[in-house]
């Protein structure tokens, strides 16, 4: 999942930017359609970024999840999937994972790990990859790719 809607870039760090008001009310608005799809993560591995774990508080919130977010800093802007792969072995217990990151990263895990030519992660989008086994590059299949359009009435 990329992190919701966020401030601009620019004048402060941007490790500091956090979620616009209306980044977070069309996050709460996709909430409907996470239950419906019966999300289900055994874990979800954050950046460490405000915006990204603000994004992980709204969804462990809208989905009544037992744990919170874990931040890693594996997940900092620039992550490739080497670094996704690392943080998920963190977990080894953990079947389903949800990564709340960045772009380009996610989109390019998301590739990679699909061998698609190429993936868009708006802001406040989501990709489900399955794996039959292991999971690693070309191995994953595509099973569904969330747009915030279906729940953003603004966009």
């Amino acid at each position: 999942m990329r992190h919701g809607i966020a401030d601009p870039p620019g004048g402060g760090a941007d490790k500091a930017r956090q979620l616009t008001a209306e980044g977070i009310e069309a996050l709460r608005a996709a909430v409907p359609i996470w239950r419906r799809l019966n999300l289900r993560p055994d874990v979800v591995i954050s950046s460490p970024l405000s915006r990204a774990v603000e994004t992980a508080r709204v969804l462990g919130d809208g989905l009544g999840l037992d744990r919170e977010a874990v931040a890693s800093d594996r997940l900092r802007p620039g992550a490739s999937w080497d670094d996704l792969g690392r943080a998920m072995a963190e977990h080894s217990d953990a079947r389903r994972v949800l990564f709340v990151g960045h772009e380009p990263d996610l989109s390019t895990a998301v590739a990679r790990l699909t061998g698609a030519a190429s993936v868009r992660m708006r802001e406040g989008g989501m990709a489900c990859v399955e794996f039959y086994g292991v999971p690693e590059p070309g191995g994953g299949e595509l099973a569904w790719l969330l747009d915030p359009d279906l729940y953003s009435r603004d966009r």
